[in-house]
């Protein structure tokens, strides 16, 4: 009788996923929130619901996936681009040094890609992990777009069951609540990014979270490997190398050298004198072009609007940014004290909030990677920041007008930055207890 009821539960999870995923437009805000604002009040009971079993809830976070596994992504385009570097990769030609907007000769199904995707005048800036990903599908469905999505959702819900069991591994080493999977694993946000609009940050952060599985478990080599695989995939791991330097000590190097000849090896088959340039281009382009979502950023833009006179200041902002990111990442690991692996989660849960808090873009998506590494903390924010980060949604208006709103934008960061600051305030008073408390006991004992 309680499994009838955990899953009679889970259709208020489902039944929204499954409508955004096959009926809504992102520009149908209305509809959009109030499907997403049902299916979070079905996450939370199944959260709450204390007899869930493990089995249930990774049963129910499998199905709600491969309900979705014939839509076709709605609230994001960039799939257009992943069909197209298929294509390319499929004819022998390097993603990397095609502009796809320059192509003379293209089928019809390619000129329908370019037509759809959201940035045909630049390079692909996604890693060979993602091109091998996007060229397998490409393989099996020709030119038939729908079939290519079916493929790649496949392929990425396989990735999503992987990286619950890589979850579970992870918290029973760490002696956490194996529970705490399904914080993740039945999340509207991340089922319908992932599952849905067919992103790759589970996909990276399976590979991340598997290298730190093997780290910690003594395996050097294989650890470094998938440490690769992970930056083959996307390139934010990048981030949390300076967190490994005092944790590995001395094997540091040896660790940093695998993952280089790993990154070196995976990008051989696309090398050639333009490479380098062309992804610098395009990684140029994007800190000096797109705006969306942004907390901090929006506020420095707003800043130099005042002396510059300018509404926007992508290119000067977009110049100094990264270092800034670069430069606090570089602090928070010398400045760190614990070096235990645990602790690793914390100081990456918070390098990615001053990326994410300084840049200029943050698509609902990206919120997934806070969201993974949060599990193993006691700050669950990122999951916070799931459910607000969905009124971004409402700055789609149709006909590829994005007019953002003031006010939402608002709410969404003043509200995350109490829930941060509550945290915080929490986590001290907690430490400041513990560290009193063991006082007493020391004195206890002297006595």
């Amino acid at each position: 009788m309680q499994s009838k009821t955990n899953y009679g539960l889970a259709l208020f999870l489902i039944l929204p996923i499954v409508f955004i995923g096959y009926w809504i437009d992102r520009h149908d805000s209305v509809w959009l929130l109030a499907c997403f604002a049902i299916s979070f009040v079905g996450y939370i009971t199944l959260l709450r619901s204390k007899k869930c079993t493990l089995k249930e809830l990774l049963v129910i976070g499998i199905l709600v996936r491969l309900l979705l596994l014939g839509a076709t992504p709605k609230l994001s385009d960039d799939y257009y681009r992943f069909a197209f570097d298929g294509q390319l990769i499929l004819s022998g030609e390097n993603p990397y040094t095609v502009l796809p907007n320059e192509i003379e000769q293209r089928t019809d199904f390619e000129t329908s890609l370019v037509k759809n995707m959201n940035s045909p005048g630049y390079y692909s800036v996604y890693p060979p992990i993602n091109q091998i990903f996007f060229s397998l599908p490409s393989f099996f469905s020709g030119e038939n777009l729908i079939i290519y999505a079916i493929f790649l959702r496949i392929l990425i819900i396989l990735f999503e069951i992987l990286m619950a069991l890589v979850l579970l591994k992870l918290l029973q080493f760490f002696d956490k609540n194996l529970h705490l999977f399904a914080l993740y694993f039945l999340n509207p946000l991340v089922v319908v990014e992932l599952t849905g609009n067919l992103h790759f940050e589970g996909v990276t952060m399976f590979f991340f979270l598997l290298s730190i599985l093997f780290l910690v478990k003594g395996k050097i080599l294989r650890s470094g490997i998938v440490f690769a695989i992970a930056v083959g995939t996307k390139l934010i791991p990048l981030l949390f190398l300076p967190f490994f330097i005092k944790r590995l000590k001395q094997q540091s190097i040896a660790y940093f050298t695998i993952v280089a000849l790993g990154i070196l090896i995976l990008f051989i088959p696309f090398v050639n004198e333009k490479l380098l340039g062309n992804i610098a281009s395009s990684v140029d382009l994007y800190f000096h072009t797109f705006m969306f979502n942004g907390s901090i950023f929006y506020v420095m833009n707003t800043f130099l609007q005042q002396i510059t006179g300018f509404e926007y200041n992508l290119y000067l902002l977009g110049d100094f940014t990264p270092y800034i990111v670069l430069v606090a990442v570089l602090l928070m690991a010398i400045l760190e004290k614990n070096k235990g692996w645990l602790a690793l989660f914390k100081s990456i849960l918070f390098s990615l909030l001053i990326y994410y808090s300084i840049a200029s873009v943050v698509h609902p998506w990206y919120v997934i990677n806070l969201m993974v590494v949060a599990l193993f903390t006691n700050y669950r924010f990122p999951y916070v920041w799931s459910a607000l980060v969905l009124l971004s949604y409402v700055a789609y208006k149709g006909n590829g007008l994005v007019i953002e709103s003031t006010v939402l934008l608002i709410v969404e960061y003043v509200l995350l930055s109490v829930v941060i600051g509550v945290e915080l305030i929490r986590e001290y008073k907690k430490r400041v207890g513990g560290i009193h408390g063991a006082g007493v006991s020391t004195r206890t004992l002297h006595q």
